[in-house]
């Protein structure tokens, strides 16, 4: 299990299945300018890389590059030129794309984390969002939310803390490095609070054995009617009634 597919089947249990069963190949604009922020940040030879595996999607015909990679080199000045940034992302102690295993739940749980510094004890997460002050509306908190908790962050933060915590016997602090894509890139340096971290820890204790049900063929999952993969194969039953297509 990784943070990812908890979060998906969180969100439709029946997409979250039919990946598992039939991975997909995810191409989107977003993904990609995403993981070649990530993969700057990496060093060079990683960097290379991944531009000679997706020059397509960031390069035009012609050579040049497309508006979005403009954009994220952008982000990628705007991130290196600040000091609390390279300070705590680019110190020599920190290793980069650290994979780690354990047990959660009485679960196999495996994360690949962005920036680890095991001696000073914390992690970071690089995450890019579309506007760091974009307001979300939660059905579950009915409230507007910011892109952390819209995005469930602190349950991906959670599993790395405690995978880390299992392997190495200390406390982690958590940190989220975020870049918007606005027309000046902003930035922002988040400390996730343990009392938003902790109780999905609960989620995640409450909701592993259905999830290992749908998993094993024992439980059907639901489907959330509204995702792409519902869009895509989720029959007509029966005629409802017009106040039914009101999302909250």
């Amino acid at each position: 299990m990784s943070a990812t597919y908890f979060k998906k089947f969180m969100k439709c249990e029946a997409d979250a299945l039919d990946c598992l069963q039939k991975p997909r190949e995810t191409t989107s604009t977003a993904l990609i300018i995403g993981n070649y922020l990530h993969s700057w940040f990496q060093g060079e030879e990683p960097h290379e890389q991944f531009i000679a595996d997706n020059k397509d999607m960031l390069f035009t015909k012609n050579g040049k590059k497309r508006a979005d990679t403009v954009k994220c080199d952008a982000m990628i000045e705007r991130l290196e030129k600040d000091k609390l940034f390279n300070f705590f992302y680019q110190n020599d102690q920190c290793q980069k794309e650290v994979v780690l295993s354990g047990t959660i739940a009485e679960t196999e749980w495996k994360a690949r984390i962005d920036c680890l510094n095991i001696e000073k004890g914390y992690f970071c997460d690089l995450k890019t969002t579309a506007d760091l002050h974009k307001r979300y509306w939660s059905k579950d908190k009915h409230s507007w939310v910011s892109f952390i908790d819209a995005y469930n962050y602190a349950l991906q933060m959670i599993v790395y803390k405690k995978l880390l915590q299992q392997k190495y016997h200390k406390p982690f602090n958590c940190y989220i490095f975020a870049v918007d894509k606005t027309a000046v890139p902003g930035i922002a340096a988040i400390e996730m609070p343990i009392e938003d971290m902790l109780p999905q820890l609960d989620v995640i204790r409450d909701y592993m054995p259905r999830v290992k049900a749908i998993m094993n063929g024992e439980e059907e999952p639901e489907s959330c009617g509204i995702c792409d993969f519902c869009k895509s194969n989720q029959p007509l039953t029966g005629f409802i009634n017009p106040r039914q297509l009101l999302i909250d």
